[in-house]
């Protein structure tokens, strides 16, 4: 999983994203779309279907902007769904339904599935792309989720088929963390 944060006048505007889909995700839906172009309406649909998910989940994102938690656009600026070797990827790009000044912000992002775990990491620092001018002048931090034994213990006894209970918010409890502070 990879983000860009967007900005424009020394705001932030919105978050891109490409998410490259684990192996079994990308087969199940390859397969749909075996000898499809992608300029073709079936095509196009399959890419409607994921992103249908994806703003069903708020796009799988919390973003706090000061502590307070900020609302994305309904409707993405952009998405698309590509081909790599046997993988594929989705890009997309959702805006906040306000710009947010940059100058002397705390930033805080985590993306999960609040359904069920799933892992939508960043394997590194470098799969969270900041504008230049914003990571030239501010610090940020990718912070590992702290799963206790027995949560993990949990979610690996789970079924495909079971529900975690709701009020356990499974999948944020493995989430990581982006904290960018800003002068």
């Amino acid at each position: 999983m990879q983000i860009s944060l967007e900005n424009k006048q020394d705001k932030y505007t919105g978050i891109s994203y490409v998410w490259k889909m684990d192996p079994m995700t990308s087969a199940d839906i390859a397969y749909e779309l075996k000898g499809i172009k992608p300029d073709d309406p079936r095509w196009k649909q399959q890419e409607a279907i994921i992103m249908a998910n994806v703003l069903v989940q708020d796009y799988f994102t919390d973003f706090y902007y000061q502590g307070k938690k900020v609302s994305f656009k309904r409707i993405p600026d952009s998405y698309h769904l590509e081909k790599d070797g046997f993988s594929l990827v989705f890009f997309f790009t959702a805006s906040f339904m306000q710009p947010l000044p940059i100058a002397g912000s705390h930033v805080e992002i985590q993306t999960y599935d609040p359904t069920f775990y799933v892992s939508m990491t960043y394997q590194n620092k470098q799969q969270i792309n900041l504008p230049l001018d914003i990571a030239a002048n501010c610090q940020m931090e990718l912070q590992e989720a702290n799963v206790t034994d027995s949560m993990r213990a949990y979610a690996f006894s789970l079924d495909k088929s079971d529900n975690p209970e709701e009020d356990l918010a499974l999948g944020k409890q493995f989430a990581q963390r982006v904290d960018i502070q800003c002068p």
